[in-house]
């Protein structure tokens, strides 16, 4: 891949990003400015496979794109989905510590 393709790879996968943002905004699923921003770090970070598989799999610049968006829509729920199954550690990297606590009494 040269520059070009890079830099839209990660366009699109911000993109992606930011509408499964939007979209968990429309759905009221974000409680907070916490929440928002560990949602949209994950889904930033999950380009960075992205970006790799493409490169390895030697794909096309449109299909890289398209994986990119991808993986930026779809990162966080697949890391949400690990964290519905592990709930203690989704409550203590969200913030929800205190009713951990409440709850060894």
């Amino acid at each position: 891949m040269n520059n070009y393709d890079f830099f839209g790879v990660m366009l699109s996968g911000f993109i992606g990003a930011l509408t499964n943002l939007f979209h968990a905004l429309y759905r009221n699923r974000i409680k907070d400015g916490r929440q928002l921003l560990i949602r949209f770090v994950i889904s930033m970070l999950a380009i960075c496979p992205a970006y790799l598989f493409c490169e390895y799999m030697n794909f096309k610049r449109d299909l890289a794109f398209i994986v990119g968006y991808v993986f930026g829509t779809l990162g966080d729920r697949v890391v949400n989905e690990l964290y519905r199954r592990e709930r203690k550690l989704y409550d203590f990297f969200v913030g929800g510590v205190e009713k951990m606590e409440r709850n060894k009494d």
